[in-house]
């Protein structure tokens, strides 16, 4: 169980600090990754304004963070619980399969990402637009 532990907490704990790196370089240069999608195509892909909600959570601003992307916002808690259950199924019984239920969400999450994708191109509604 220990050794599955840290073959888990290794990768999260790079992730985290990458995070926690990225975020101290916005707050001391103001620097900030661009869309590819937006730069060269011109539209707001479902990712848009991710950046700016991360900034705006780590800063306990919820409402700035919910409109810079409010699909990701109200998704991002169902996606944390469901990190944690399985990390804690993985470390627990070495199962590292996806459950029904599991599945299910995430073919649910893609679906409503992609349908926010068009739906923020297509009627630009101060909302939906980071």
């Amino acid at each position: 169980m220990k050794e599955r532990f840290i073959k888990l907490a290794k990768p999260a704990a790079i992730v985290l600090a990458m995070g926690f790196a990225y975020l101290l370089l916005h707050e001391l240069t103001g620097f900030a990754l661009f869309c590819p999608i937006r730069q060269f195509l011109g539209l707001y892909c479902p990712g848009c304004g991710v950046s700016r909600m991360s900034f705006h959570l780590a800063h306990f601003e919820f409402s700035e963070a919910f409109s810079s992307n409010c699909v990701v916002f109200c998704m991002l808690p169902v996606a944390v619980i469901m990190c944690l259950i399985h990390g804690y199924r993985f470390v627990r019984y070495g199962d590292g399969s996806l459950s029904r239920f599991e599945n299910i969400l995430l073919y649910i999450a893609i679906g409503v990402l992609l349908v926010f994708g068009v739906v923020r191109n297509l009627y630009p509604i101060d909302i939906l637009v980071p």
